[in-house]
């Protein structure tokens, strides 16, 4: 007689007994701590000449210490969650990256067509030689399972437990959406982080969206280093072709009409699957960590309008 395969148990606790589970205070403070030190740290070491691989990998390693002396009880809440001990799809992470890799590429298409002064504010993460090597390590697989850990680990766990799997795929889309600041950056990372968050539901495991984050990440850096300087020499006409006025507009609504029907396949395909953690603790998602993570992007991002970015220089000009 044939034995069917064992069903998890959706009843069961996705922790073990005695543990304190995720509560949404600790992503809040988690994405605001990581935030912090991330852009602290890694600033703090290209200011003294360390190479920009060099100082993400850096950045890191304090990173980790940070989680590891003020979030240890909810790390290992985390630890003993389902959404760690799932194993990846990969099937479905690859599927879904490639479309939430089209959708955030044609939003930042649109963004750009239509705003092009705001493509020089978008940050460039390009090193050569060794560091090169140390940024791919860095930028495309640490930092992203970092950012996976505080924003779809801890945020949107605690916030799933307060409000609900709608309200946490939204809240933890947004902040780390703001949290990159630069306009054309936020665009283009909002799809993805949206996909990041529903492919965690659906799948019941934290590391698809490692496996989807770390993809979007290695590509961006390798491709933008490969490409450095090695552009056609027709570039400056292709832009001026895309800086059209005639051309502008339609040109940005067919992306933005392309990334729109591409995201609603992933929202209609990603559906979240029955987890007992939801709503299992109702209560307030919203606290200070929170606000100061959202008012940062806000404020970064209005730092890098043209406007504001050309006060800027003159005020630091007038300084020396």
């Amino acid at each position: 007689m044939t034995v069917p395969p064992a069903q998890p148990d959706l009843t069961a606790p996705a922790t073990s007994p005695g543990s304190r589970p995720i509560r949404a205070v600790d992503g809040n403070r988690a994405a605001l701590a990581l935030l912090a030190v991330q852009n602290v740290a890694s600033a703090a070491l290209l200011a003294l000449g360390v190479p920009l691989g060099t100082s993400l990998l850096l950045a890191f390693c304090v990173v980790v210490l940070t989680g590891v002396l003020l979030f240890r009880p909810a790390l290992r809440a985390l630890t003993q969650d389902t959404r760690w001990r799932t194993p990846p799809a990969w099937g479905i992470a690859l599927a879904a990256f490639v479309l939430a890799f089209l959708a955030s590429r044609a939003f930042v298409l649109a963004f750009v067509t239509l705003f092009p002064q705001s493509a020089d504010s978008v940050p460039q993460f390009l090193s050569r030689g060794a560091d090169l090597w140390v940024l791919l390590l860095a930028a495309g697989l640490l930092v992203p399972f970092a950012e996976e850990v505080a924003f779809r680990g801890l945020l949107m766990r605690g916030h799933e437990r307060a409000a609900g799997f709608g309200v946490a795929a939204l809240t933890s889309t947004l902040v780390f959406s703001l949290a990159h600041g630069v306009p054309a950056s936020v665009v283009g990372i909002l799809p993805l982080a949206y996909v990041l968050a529903r492919l965690v539901q659906h799948t019941g495991s934290l590391w698809n969206s490692v496996i989807v984050h770390a993809l979007n990440n290695t590509l961006a850096v390798g491709l933008g280093s490969l490409l450095a300087g090695r552009l056609p020499a027709n570039q400056e006409q292709a832009t001026e072709l895309l800086k059209n006025p005639a051309l502008a507009v339609p040109l940005s609504i067919g992306a933005a009409l392309f990334g729109t029907v591409v995201l609603v396949v992933l929202h209609l395909w990603l559906t979240p699957k029955p987890d007992p953690q939801e709503r299992s603790a109702p209560g307030p998602w919203l606290s200070a960590s929170l606000v100061a993570v959202v008012l940062f992007g806000v404020l970064a991002a209005l730092a890098t309008l043209p406007g504001v970015m050309g006060w800027l220089t003159s005020a630091r000009d007038a300084l020396r």
